[in-house]
């Protein structure tokens, strides 16, 4: 072998086996950012963190929550979508950005079935109708009675125009042909302090805001919003059971990746994402939320990201739902 022909072999030698080594690093080789794309002290924080406190053991490097809050949720989900391939960014994805706000707003700069690599689910959140006590009902057909009579006061609240509060009351009106009158608040809090003030007639509700005024005696539920019954509200039927068949209206939560990462990255991050999720800690942490195990892997996951986004895509269209109003 001539000088020439020797240093060309040994350079293709030397870059295949630099480019077989690099191929073959452990992920993760640095801390791992986990992006909220809400406000610190929601659900999807308190997920974000007891997820990342006991993945940060698993894979041996830390986990750290990054909250990047804005316009529904779009601005944390849009700045994960865009890291392609970089199995260090994770996202806690919700419902409202991933399965309602592309049809609800005009740009959300990112496509929630393209752009992730889906991990797994952890949890599925149903509402609670609610009125106050003091309206004297006491069940889902007084409510619709009342809404019969077509009294123009029969007002509803919301936590926001397209927000799955809104979006619930939505598909409860449209499966039932009543009406009833919008009003959207800045937050949960504002919209179930007004059922209790009478300034609305009901809302739908997150369990875990409206369950002390519950047991308070100062909110009456009527149902709740999954396809079973909850077990914090045993006695509570479902919307369904109450007169409405195939009523289901739940925010869910779970673990994403961008697009683009490594299949062996997918598989290790499933692998112990679903541990954690299995485990009594982390199944007593989501049945505060009203959520039962609903821990399922990417083709699950991904099909439900899909099959919500065409739900609610019909709802939002037939009911002309516009961010803000």
């Amino acid at each position: 072998m001539d000088r020439r022909t020797f240093l060309v072999a040994a350079t293709a030698l030397g870059a295949s086996w630099t480019s077989g080594h690099a191929a073959a690093s452990p992920w993760p080789q640095q801390p791992v950012r986990l992006v909220n794309s809400y406000p610190p002290g929601g659900i999807v924080d308190i997920l974000a963190r007891a997820l990342a406190n006991d993945l940060g053991k698993a894979i041996g490097q830390p986990v750290v929550v990054d909250n990047k809050a804005g316009a529904g949720g779009n601005i944390g989900t849009a700045f994960v979508a865009k890291a392609v391939g970089d199995a260090h960014t994770l996202l806690m994805g919700a419902s409202g950005p991933l399965a309602i706000n592309a049809s609800l707003y005009k740009n959300v700069n990112f496509d929630p079935q393209k752009d992730f690599t889906p991990i797994s689910l952890l949890a599925a959140t149903p509402l609670v109708l609610v009125v106050s006590k003091k309206s004297g009902f006491a069940t889902v057909n007084d409510l619709s009675s009342r809404l019969k009579a077509g009294n123009p006061m029969a007002f509803y609240g919301s936590a926001g125009a397209g927000t799955p509060q809104h979006l619930a009351a939505e598909l409860f009106l449209q499966k039932t042909k009543l009406v009833s009158t919008h009003v959207a608040y800045k937050g949960g809090a504002p919209a179930v302090l007004a059922v209790l003030g009478s300034e609305v007639l009901y809302a739908f509700e997150n369990l875990a805001l409206v369950n002390p005024h519950i047991a308070s005696g100062a909110l009456t539920a009527l149902a709740v919003t999954s396809l079973e019954r909850v077990d914090l509200l045993p006695d509570v039927p479902t919307v369904a059971e109450s007169g409405v068949p195939g009523f289901e209206a739940q925010g869910w939560y779970g673990l994403l990746a961008p697009a683009g990462i490594p299949a062996e990255v997918t598989e290790r991050l499933t692998q112990e994402t679903l541990k954690i999720a299995h485990s009594p800690n982390f199944e007593r942490l989501v049945a505060t939320f009203g959520s039962r195990s609903v821990a399922q892997g990417p083709a699950a996951f991904a099909k439900l990201i899909a099959a919500d986004s065409e739900k609610w895509r019909k709802i939002i269209v037939a009911g002309n739902i516009k961010p803000g109003i």
